[in-house]
Parts: C-alpha cells; sequence; structure tokens
C-alpha cells in the first residue's frame, strides 16, 4: 500500500512513513509540495476501500471540506489511487484524504499518560469539541465517532478530526458495512441508538459520545468497560453509568448532572444542542461546592434538629403551593418569543429595545446605495421602516420617554433624531470612532470610543448638545487599553461598561457612577452588560453565552455565581453583543449570521459563485500570481485570516487570534500583511501565505492601522490612521527607519482606504472634504490630487496593468480610464453594473471583480417582550437550561 500510494501520489505528495493505523485508516507523513508544508495523509485500510467505491466516498466527503471552524481540523485535499489501469481499476482501490499535520498529542495519549485530568482542563476540552460539534451539526453534519483518538490538542486548544468521514463512510457504503464485518462508531462512546444499529442518527448521538469522553477523562475510564465488544455494548444498552461523585469527589453536582444527562439513553433525555451541553458545563463548574461540602451537608442532616427544622419547613412549602400558584400565573408567566419576519435588511451593527419594551430600532442595509440606516419597528405594527435622517448610522439608543435615538453617525458625529415621521436630527457631538452609545434616564448621554488615542476611558455629553467631557479613566497598570459599551441602569446614575484589554476573551465588566466617575472592576469576564432586572446583572460572555449574577448597585458588587440563561447569541465582530434588555424585563437578541457570498463578475455584472458556502467573508485581496485569495472571515466577535485556492475551492485557516483584519499580499506572494489587536493595540503583522511559520508582529504603529495596502516593493504601508478626532491617509516605512507621514491628512475630513498602484508611483483614495466621499488619485512621492469621481465614490481599487481606476458610486461599480503622463488625469468614466455587494473587492489579471454578495436571510431578530419572568424563574430555581 506505502508503494502505491508513494508512486501515484509522487507529483503532488511526497510521502515519508507511516505515523500510525487505526480502525478504518493508515496515517502516513507526507510533504505537500505544491504548498511546501508538512501534512498528514489518512488511507482508508483496503478492505473498506473495496466495499465503498471511490466515486461515492469522494462525492460524500465533500461535506467534510466544507466545514471551517477554529476547533475542527480541515481537508485539506481527498482522492482514490487504483491498481493498474485507471479504467480497469485491477485491485482495490485506495481512498484517501489529506489533512494539516498538527503539532501537539491526542486527547488518547494525554489520558493514557496522565490517567485523569484536572477538572478545569477537562471542561475547557469538552466546551471546545462541543462549540465544533455544534458549528458542524448547525450545518447538518454528525460525526458519529467522537473519541479521544479524534480529538487534538495543538497549542492548548482542542481540535476535532475525522469530521465527516464516518458519514461519508456510512453513506458510501451503505449496507455493504455489515458484509465487510466492519462497524463505524467505537463501543466506549457509542450511543445505545448508534449501538442497535439505527440508521437515523442525530446530533444527540454526539452529545452522547462528547460525554462518555469528558466522563473519562474526569473518572479516568470511560463509563461503560468490558473484555468484549459485546460486553460494552450490553452495559451501554442495560446498565446506568456509576456517578462522577462515587470516583471523583471533587466533581460538582451540577457537573456531574450535565455528563448524566449527556449519557441518557433515550437521545429525547438528552441535550438538544451541544451548545446547550457546553452552557450547562460553563455554569455547573464555577463556585459550585466541592467534595467537603457535600460531605459537611450529609453530616448535618443527620442531626435531629435539622431534621425536624427541615419537617417543618416542608409542611409550610407545601401549605403555601396553592398561593404561589395564583401568584406566579398570570399573563406574563409564559415567555413567548418571536422573530422580526420583516426585518430582512438587519446587519450586525446592532438593535435595542425600547425601554418600555414596545419597540425595536435596528441597524439595516439602506434601501438603495451602500451603508446603513436605522429601521423602527412598533411591535404592535407588521412591519418596520426607515428612520429619516439615520444615513450612515450606527448602534442606537433610545431616549428615556421613547421618543427620540441617539446614535454615531458615519463615526463622526453624535446624532439624535426624533420617531416622529418628519423631524429633523439633531447633532450633538463630534467624535472620531465609537464603542456603544446610551442615554441615560437623567437625560445625559454616555459614549465609549474604544482605543482611540485621546478618548479611551467613557465620555458624556448633555442630550442638547456640547463638548464631550471625560466620566472614566483606563486605568494602565490594570493592563486596561479602554471602557467600551456603557449601559445606564434605571437609577440614572450607575454606569455598567467593558474594560477592554485587547481580546474578547479577556473583555471584563466595571461600574462607575455619573457623580464620581470612579471605576469599580466587577472581576466578571464578559464583552457586554445588557443591564439589571430584578437585582440581577445580566450580561453576555465572549462566546455568546448570557449570564446572570447578582448584583447590588448600592455597593457596585456582584454578590453570587454567574449563572448561564440560555443558548449562546450572536456577538458583532466589532466585539460587542448583538443584544439589548429594556428597563422593563424585555429581551431582544439577535441570531444567525450575515450571510454573503464570495463571487466573480464580469464587466457585464454576470456573477458567479467563487465559493458554495454562504459565511461573513470580508476584504477579498487576490494574490499577485493570481491563484489565490486572502480574506478574514467573521465569526460573532471572532474574525481570523484565511487563504482561498481558487482552483480548488479549499480555504485554510492561517490565524487563530480572533482579532485579524484587512490582508494584503507582499509582491513576491510569500507574505501576507495584516492588521490585528491579538497583542491588545492595533498593530501590523506578517504571516507566511502557506502558514509554514508562526504570524510575527511588523511594527505597531503610532495610532490604529486599518484599511491597508502594501507598495509592489513590500517596503511600506498606507492605512487609515485614527487620531486627534481625524481620520487620516498615513504612510509608514517597514524597515528599521519606522518613518510614519502623512499623505492626506485634513483635520475636517476622513480619508483613507489608500490603494497604490501597480508601479507604486500613486495612491487612489477617499476623501470627503467636499461634503461627500469622492475618489482621488495623487502622488505617493508628493504632489497635487486629480478627483476621479463626480458623483460621490467609496473603495477605489486599481486595475492589474494601472490603466483604470474602480470605485463604487452608490450601489453602482463605475470604472474611470486613467492617464499618467506625467500626472494623472481621467479620460473618461463608465458605469459597469448595479448589484448587492459589499463595498469591498479586488479585480483580477483577466479583469474580473472578487466580490462579495450581500444575502440576509441568516440574521434573524428574536424579541422576548416578557422575558423578565423566564429570568424569574431560572434564578430563583437555580435551573439551567
Amino acid at each position: 500500500m506505502f508503494d502505491r500510494l508513494t508512486d501515484a501520489l509522487a507529483d503532488r505528495y511526497t510521502i515519508a512513513h507511516e505515523l500510525g493505523a487505526g480502525g478504518m485508516a493508515t496515517v502516513y507523513l507526507a510533504h505537500d509540495i505544491r504548498h511546501d508544508r508538512d501534512v498528514a495523509i489518512k488511507v482508508l485500510h483496503p478492505e473498506l476501500g473495496a466495499a465503498l467505491g471511490g466515486d461515492r466516498f469522494l462525492a460524500e466527503i465533500k461535506t467534510t471540506a466544507r466545514l471551517q471552524h477554529p476547533h475542527i481540523l480541515p481537508l485539506l485535499d481527498s482522492g482514490e489511487v487504483t491498481a493498474g489501469h485507471p479504467e480497469r481499476r485491477e485491485g482495490p482501490a485506495l481512498l484517501y484524504y489529506v489533512m494539516p499535520l498538527m503539532e501537539g498529542e491526542t486527547l488518547r495519549a494525554l489520558l493514557d499518560r496522565e490517567g485523569q485530568l484536572p477538572i478545569d482542563t477537562a471542561l475547557r476540552i469538552a466546551t471546545e469539541v462541543a462549540g465544533a460539534l455544534d458549528y458542524a451539526h448547525r450545518h447538518g453534519v454528525i460525526h458519529r465517532d467522537i473519541k479521544p483518538e479524534n480529538i487534538l490538542l495543538h497549542d492548548g486548544r482542542a481540535v476535532v478530526a475525522d469530521f465527516g468521514i464516518a458519514l461519508a463512510v456510512q453513506s458510501a457504503a451503505g449496507a455493504r458495512m455489515t458484509q465487510t464485518g466492519l462497524s463505524l462508531g467505537t463501543p466506549q462512546y457509542m450511543s445505545p441508538e448508534q449501538a442497535m444499529g439505527e440508521k437515523l442518527i442525530d446530533a444527540r448521538a454526539d452529545i452522547y459520545a462528547l460525554g462518555a469522553v469528558l466522563y473519562e477523562m474526569l473518572a479516568g475510564e470511560p463509563p461503560f468497560t468490558g473484555p468484549t465488544v459485546q460486553a460494552i455494548v450490553a452495559k451501554v444498552m442495560t446498565e446506568r453509568p456509576t456517578p462522577l461523585s462515587t470516583v471523583r469527589e471533587t466533581v460538582s453536582p451540577s457537573v456531574e448532572h450535565a455528563v448524566l444527562t449527556a449519557l441518557a439513553k433515550l437521545p429525547a433525555d438528552r441535550y438538544a444542542t451541544a451548545a446547550a451541553f457546553a452552557a450547562a458545563l460553563a455554569g455547573g463548574h464555577a463556585g459550585m461546592p466541592g467534595a467537603h461540602t457535600r460531605a459537611t451537608s450529609r453530616r448535618r442532616m443527620r442531626d435531629p434538629l435539622v431534621l425536624a427544622l427541615a419537617f417543618t419547613t416542608l409542611a409550610l412549602a407545601v401549605a403555601m403551593v396553592p398561593l404561589a400558584h395564583r401568584a406566579t400565573t398570570g399573563g406574563d408567566d409564559f415567555p413567548f418569543r418571536f422573530e422580526l419576519t420583516d426585518a430582512s435588511e438587519a446587519l450586525t451593527g446592532g438593535a435595542t429595545l425600547s425601554p418600555d419594551g414596545k419597540s425595536v430600532v435596528y441597524v439595516g442595509r439602506a434601501p438603495s446605495g451602500p451603508g446603513a440606516v436605522l429601521y423602527l419597528r412598533r411591535l404592535d405594527r407588521l412591519v418596520s421602516r426607515v428612520i429619516p435622517g439615520t444615513n450612515q448610522a450606527g448602534p442606537a439608543a433610545f431616549s428615556p420617554d421613547g421618543k427620540w435615538v441617539v446614535f454615531i453617525a458615519n463615526r463622526r458625529k453624535i446624532v439624535k433624531v426624533p420617531l416622529d415621521e418628519g423631524g429633523p436630527a439633531v447633532p450633538l457631538a463630534d467624535v472620531a470612532d465609537f464603542s456603544g452609545i446610551d442615554w441615560s434616564p437623567n437625560g445625559e448621554i454616555v459614549a465609549g470610543f474604544g482605543i482611540l488615542e485621546g478618548l479611551k476611558g467613557l465620555q458624556r455629553v448633555s442630550a442638547s448638545g456640547g463638548a464631550l467631557t471625560p466620566l472614566t479613566q483606563v486605568d494602565t497598570s490594570r493592563k486596561e487599553l479602554s471602557h467600551d459599551y456603557p449601559r445606564v441602569l434605571a437609577d440614572g446614575r450607575t454606569v455598567l461598561f467593558t474594560i477592554w484589554k485587547g481580546a474578547v476573551e479577556n473583555a471584563e465588566l466595571g461600574v462607575t457612577s455619573l457623580d464620581d466617575g470612579k471605576v469599580a472592576p466587577l472581576g466578571i469576564l464578559g464583552l457586554t452588560a445588557l443591564g439589571v432586572v430584578d437585582g440581577q446583572l445580566v450580561y453576555v460572555r465572549s462566546d455568546g453565552i448570557p449570564m446572570a449574577v447578582p448584583f447590588d448597585a448600592r455597593s457596585r458588587t456582584t454578590t453570587g455565581t454567574p449563572r448561564p440563561l440560555q443558548d449562546s447569541i450572536r456577538n458583532n465582530n466589532n466585539g460587542f453583543a448583538a443584544a439589548s434588555l429594556s428597563r422593563s424585563g424585555g429581551l431582544l437578541f439577535a441570531h444567525g449570521a450575515e450571510k454573503r457570498r464570495l463571487v466573480w463578475v464580469d464587466r457585464k455584472g454576470v456573477a458567479t459563485a467563487a465559493l458554495a458556502d454562504l459565511r461573513e467573508y470580508m476584504a477579498p485581496r487576490i494574490a499577485p500570481d493570481g491563484r489565490h485569495v486572502a480574506l478574514w472571515i467573521a465569526t460573532g466577535a471572532q474574525s481570523d485570516l484565511w487563504t482561498l485556492d481558487i482552483a480548488s475551492g479549499t480555504l485554510t485557516p492561517l490565524t487563530r487570534s480572533g482579532s485579524t483584519r484587512n490582508p494584503v499580499w507582499s509582491g513576491d506572494g510569500r507574505r501576507i500583511l495584516y492588521a490585528s489587536t491579538q497583542g491588545g493595540h492595533a498593530s501590523l503583522w506578517w504571516s507566511p501565505s502557506d502558514g509554514s511559520s508562526a504570524p510575527q508582529q511588523a511594527t505597531e504603529p503610532r495610532h490604529n492601522p486599518w484599511n491597508l495596502d502594501l507598495a509592489p516593493d513590500g517596503r511600506t504601508a498606507i492605512y487609515n490612521s485614527l487620531y486627534s478626532g481625524s481620520f487620516n491617509l498615513v504612510a509608514l516605512t517597514l524597515d528599521s527607519t519606522r518613518v510614519e507621514r502623512e499623505l492626506s491628512a485634513s483635520p475636517v475630513a476622513t480619508e483613507g482606504q489608500g490603494r497604490f498602484s501597480p508601479d507604486g508611483r500613486f495612491v487612489a483614495y477617499n476623501s470627503d472634504e467636499s461634503g461627500r466621499p469622492e475618489v482621488y488619485v495623487r502622488p505617493f512621492e508628493g504632489g497635487g490630487r486629480t478627483q476621479v469621481s463626480v458623483d460621490g465614490g467609496r473603495k477605489p481599487v486599481w486595475s492589474r496593468d494601472g490603466s483604470h481606476v474602480y470605485y463604487w458610486e452608490g450601489s453602482r461599480l463605475m470604472s474611470a480610464l486613467i492617464a499618467r503622463d506625467p500626472a494623472p488625469r481621467v479620460v473618461s468614466r463608465e458605469g459597469l453594473f448595479n448589484g448587492r455587494y459589499e463595498l469591498d473587492f479586488d479585480v483580477s489579471q483577466d479583469g474580473r471583480f472578487l466580490m462579495i454578495e450581500s444575502q440576509t436571510s441568516g440574521l434573524g431578530i428574536v424579541v422576548v417582550p416578557n422575558w423578565r419572568s423566564e429570568l424569574r424563574r431560572l434564578t430563583s430555581a437555580g435551573v439551567t437550561p
């Protein structure tokens, strides 16, 4: 088999040696010649390949290639090796698939070495695997063979391998599996329905397997063992697992309950989703009593006085049941929820619920042209309407009386606008950038501005307008970078907010007062505080799980253990939760994702798919060789750099920091420059385009760098730089000199989105110095500017030969023919096509445009008007949903 594989794949892979063998496949170390990287090639055993047949298997395995998740090992390639002449197929086929070679070890190796794992480690691994399962299940893929051998540990992260392989084997082989004596699944981790041979297996089989794996991590062995496969299966079908507390007293009751729920015999008795299992684990571990507490409780319950008091209390409780039933059953006892079905234009920029819970304002796509506007939906109406005067709007906040909303327009001005039609928008203050806004019941407006220099703390301004004044100051000794996403409580004085420390997973909640601005960190990791209802501080973690913890507003402290409330909701890739909590106890949250399609578009506007999958693609950049694309993909609050092999359609992740943007290729195509906050500040980083080594920081500019481009010689970067209230176009040398200079820096204009001409002599960029965005071209080394667009223009991109500048005029793509002899001048302009595309695009050597087509069906806004009753039930009863 080794020789056949080596000979057949010699033009693509150099096979080194065997790494190991399992029940279905043998694994070989190989070198990918085309991409100069080491990979692992798994070859199915010949008898299995004979049972499957190559065509069906390779067709089914395409499902795996579409799964792209930080905790799923991606599929790079697959194929079939036959013996003899391809048409005669002499001998059994060798079916193979190729995966990245991951450094580290399998969970099986770790368990064989350590036996039992620390509880925190076991729960973290299980939670990461649950995240991968939840993603795959939502894409219709069941793993079917979760076990320690298929969980890789790489750089402290759990990565699930062989995703979809069991499905491909089962789907392709059908009844022939039983004829060969082969079976799918591993008995120690096989659900009862799999053991019974049921054909219809759903996500709950994977949840069972993960429960068995977690049980083994905590107890040191799987829940069921035996000398033979038959003996193990018999126990799986008939016996209950030994309670974890009897073999490891430090496992909390809630974690034990979560594991045993996952291991329930009937699928209906398990968690419905992997996310629900993860939420139960997250809520059950923190602060739960250990063995000492349980033992003390058991001793006290043997005390006669305690028993007498317990029976008395029980009698009183029984007597109170009818009264309690009458008190709690009412019109708002059932927390119904509904989705705004007409909000098809909703974007991930945010939505908010009015103080009385009767109206929703959300950021949506403008009816015509690019950009965003605010939509108003009265919940007693059937449709939403655009709020006039809200062009280029960001997330909004209601006034205390619900008659106005305030928002930040075009990242430049705080604006308020009445909700009654016909009223004018009222500018309140000039700003630069934003990171959350709220309107206090006392009439003040509080806003955050990210890590923009000079405005790192929260700012305040009167609702009647005026200058911004500081409210809080960041504490650099605690590695605080900024204070963001304020939420003013009903007392009109207390302000909850996010303390930003450079990464979503490190964000912390803080509290201050409008009276003194003193900051008190709450010691709770959370992305966004939603508010306080019935003494419960409700917030959203970085993984999207809503949490509640008792909160004393007078002392500004939490007084209990955080508890998960429901499955995860959406986090925005700008770093905040797409959720809102009204002061009346209504909840609004977004779910799903902005579905976008990567497409090729010709000059006539005819589009063809570049990738079948719908994801949150951003900023595609075509490599100099025209064969690859760099882009970043958002997943909730995370965003990472990926590369696309155009010919094969394979996406490969390059970064795992969750905080990357704006990739651009070096001239030789060997490196990619991008912006990232992974080091705490916005910096520039280099990554090898083939992922052969870890990213390295290129430089940390003095001011925030976004919307990058790189000179053809790779020596200079240009970018939007945010500081001193301005958005300027800045150039920075990437050598040891680190010379920084402004290319265009009007104190009253937004300038940026610069792109070098292919020869590096000119820069095309945007500026709104005329009062609206227009496209200009200027020499890089100095000289006057030339206006390219005449009726508005955004996002200029040069053709590969430098003869044209393409840009957006509203929703229409324009082409401007440029002469450069020696100064640039516009020869002609031509409108090419209109389309529903994002602003970011690139152009290929043959003149096709790589664009991101907007799809709006994936994002939904859910409203729970009487969520307060659900919160009371969950927090008072200690229930984890």
